[in-house]
């Protein structure tokens, strides 16, 4: 199989045929949960030395830090069943979510569709955040594919 790309044999008509999800092109983020803002505030603002990053105005509270070419994103919520994406989780950056989520689909894997939470959003933070889904890996972390809109 391919380095580089997720791939999975998907059984169809008895035949074995290979599935490739669309290619990641880059991390995006990486996302903690956390209690308390302030005290968050603290420690990656001043003893991390981090910058807080425009963040869009979402029901929860949370921090978003730049760094590099990534971001840190802090989120204060309770952990839920299934994909969680106010929960800890890599971002990946994809190529083409569409294509992304058909592959899935196409492998039997279930995902957590971010659209509908989306359109909930102010134009402006729509395209602050990008389209987004959520999977579960084996050992049941959250995994964000994600298209940027910028």
């Amino acid at each position: 199989m391919a380095s580089g790309a997720m791939r999975r044999l998907a059984r169809k008509s008895g035949a074995a045929e290979e599935v490739q999800m669309n290619k990641p092109t880059d991390l995006s983020h990486a996302a903690f949960r956390i209690a308390d803002v302030g005290k968050s505030r603290e420690f990656y603002e001043k003893v991390l030395g981090l910058k807080p990053l425009p963040r869009p105005d979402f029901s929860f509270k949370g921090m978003w830090y730049g760094i590099g070419s990534g971001q840190i994103h802090l989120i204060v919520s309770k952990k839920q069943d299934g994909p969680d994406p106010t929960g800890p989780h890599i971002a990946i950056e994809v190529e083409d979510l569409d294509a992304t989520k058909a592959a899935l689909k196409e492998m039997g894997v279930p995902f957590l569709d971010g659209d509908a939470m989306r359109m909930s959003l102010k134009p402006e933070d729509q395209r602050r955040l990008g389209r987004q889904i959520w999977v579960l890996d084996p050992d049941g972390n959250t995994v964000e594919l994600r298209k940027s809109d910028m």
